[in-house]
């Protein structure tokens, strides 16, 4: 019998290692699951996300390099081993990758971020995140795995690329370190392939600067052409506000309208129907009525379809966005948690200036678009610095006096070279295109025209038109 006269002893981090194999496998998952869920909530169109634990082979090869002096590069792994779960996400744009990179370290600690890129200038392009936590304690119990494994391992690697950055640092690496035929070429053709690559990742700048110019037209950031946040998008031209349902708006209320507004939806997450509220109420809106009222200008499905959801969404969520696009930037700012307004301020460029839709031609050029209810105002001012004050009066709707205006119609003051003017500011799509050709046609000769979405729909008659008629 022969006799075992000694062992090599498993170092104590790759022993933790080879046992964490299981718990790894669910961190990789729930990182997957919290990046997914992030960029959802953010609108942020994803095309792909993955998350995979180290390999226990590739962690010990890891774990024992050592620097060009020969001395450990790692004196404590499980510390310094920052991709023992790693995760990547593949966007579209660089602004996606830009705006998802700062939603991750708004959401997390973290240790590190850098575009190594930056300093390579070989065509690399891609934020790495090492993450070290997350910091909204109510959401540890979700990613109960995740949230245990960075207090174990002290950091993972989070990469967000764009789609053409990711094509080009993909070929790269199977090319440069994966490939045989190129480690056989000689240092001149290996020369060539390298000024390939720098030539490759001047195209890849000019694919992401395209793609990003298509976003934009898409959805615009440049807020000069929004709607002003004073512009309320609500129905109350017939009926009028006296008939609203007086219900007061509450949680309970709340979700009764959403499941009648919603039935074939998941409810969602519920809690959040607080800070709905709240939010309303900070605008003006405590009660059923009301909230019909600002929603009834939206036609069924329409911010579903700007939205563009990737997966079924709730009635939550379904209803956070509607009055997102109703309200724009109030919605936004009447939010009390910073991290809620930046997911806001990320969605609304979705819906941003889909209903300022009308410009006026004439006088001044081409005004930039916007709502209905700016755009008769505009129209009011025009008819009071030409013709006087009197000339504006619309019984209920426009007038002199903030009495002449039907109560609860949100009477608006518009300073005039003629005088102040009082003007609706809860006005229906149709009943403010009725006050805007009624408004056109008391300037005759003026050459004004009202476009709605690039189409002619009114135009002020010929100055000879009214004695014509007489």
């Amino acid at each position: 019998m022969s006799e075992i006269t000694g062992f090599e002893q498993v170092p104590s981090h790759l022993w933790q290692y080879a046992q964490h194999q299981d718990f790894l496998a669910d961190a990789a998952q729930e990182t997957k699951r919290f990046l997914t869920e992030l960029a959802l909530d953010a609108s942020i169109d994803v095309h792909l996300v993955e998350a995979r634990p180290k390999t226990l082979a590739s962690y010990m090869v890891k774990s024992e390099k050592a620097k060009d002096d020969g001395t450990p590069k790692y004196t404590d792994p499980a510390a310094q081993i920052h991709d023992c779960v790693a995760a990547r996400v593949i966007v579209y744009t660089t602004r996606a990758r830009n705006d998802l990179a700062d939603l991750i370290v708004s959401r997390c600690e973290f240790r590190e971020r850098q575009n190594p890129g930056d300093t390579k200038h070989n065509g690399y392009d891609s934020e790495h995140i090492v993450i070290s936590g997350i910091k909204d304690a109510d959401v540890h119990w979700r990613f109960g795995a995740l949230v245990k494994f960075l207090g174990k391992y002290q950091g993972l690697e989070i990469q967000v690329r764009s789609v053409a950055g990711h094509a080009w640092a993909e070929y790269e690496h199977d090319i440069r370190y994966k490939s045989g035929a190129y480690q056989e070429l000689t240092p001149e053709d290996k020369g060539r392939v390298d000024q390939y690559f720098v030539e490759a990742g001047g195209m890849r700048r000019y694919m992401d600067e395209i793609f990003d110019r298509i976003e934009e037209l898409l959805r615009p950031q440049d807020v000069g052409d929004a709607a002003p946040t004073d512009e309320p998008v609500i129905r109350v031209g017939e009926p009028s506000p006296e008939a609203l349902d007086p219900t007061p708006l509450d949680v309970n209320t709340l979700s009764e309208l959403i499941a009648e507004r919603f039935p074939r939806d998941e409810p969602g997450d519920l809690p959040s129907l607080v800070v709905f509220v709240e939010q309303l109420a900070a605008l003006g809106v405590t009660t059923i009525g009301q909230l019909e009222a600002a929603l009834s200008n939206l036609d069924e499905g329409q911010i579903a379809r700007l939205m563009d959801y990737p997966t079924d969404t709730t009635r939550v969520r379904k209803l956070d966005d509607e009055l997102l696009a109703v309200f724009l930037d109030r919605y936004v700012e009447a939010a009390e948690e910073t991290d809620r307004r930046q997911l806001l301020r990320l969605r609304l460029r979705r819906v941003r200036g889909r209903f300022a839709i009308y410009s006026l031609e004439g006088l001044d050029g081409t005004q930039r678009p916007v709502a209905a209810a700016r755009a008769v105002r505009d129209l009011v001012k025009l008819v009071a610095e030409r013709e006087g004050t009197a000339a504006t009066t619309i019984r209920g709707a426009v007038g002199t006096n903030q009495s002449d205006v039907t109560p609860g119609w949100f009477p608006k003051k518009v300073e005039t070279s003629a005088g102040p003017v009082y003007v609706a500011t809860n006005l229906s799509r149709s009943y403010a295109e009725t006050l805007m050709c009624e408004l056109v046609s008391r300037i005759p000769g003026s050459g004004v025209r009202v476009k709605r979405a690039g189409d002619l729909l009114f135009e002020a008659p010929p100055e000879n038109s009214v004695a014509d008629s007489a």
